[in-house]
């Protein structure tokens, strides 16, 4: 299963990422190609990029990363 996004205020999906690097959260939005939501961590700039898959997966739109 794909994640199940949410949409901001402009329509773009995303899904929410607690990062433990610096213990904030962020929007992880889609990217252009739809094949992943990414996001970067505003302090120290990690990126974290959740493929979207086909079969499998999660349907949770929270997500933790190191």
């Amino acid at each position: 299963m794909t994640p199940q996004p949410q949409k901001d205020a402009q329509g773009r999906a995303f899904v929410g990422v607690h990062l433990k690097c610096c213990n904030v959260y962020v929007h992880a939005y889609q990217n252009a190609s739809g094949d992943a939501f990414v996001g970067w961590c505003p302090r120290c700039c990690v990126q974290v990029r959740i493929p979207i898959v086909t079969s499998g997966g999660s349907t949770s739109r929270f997500f933790s990363a190191s």
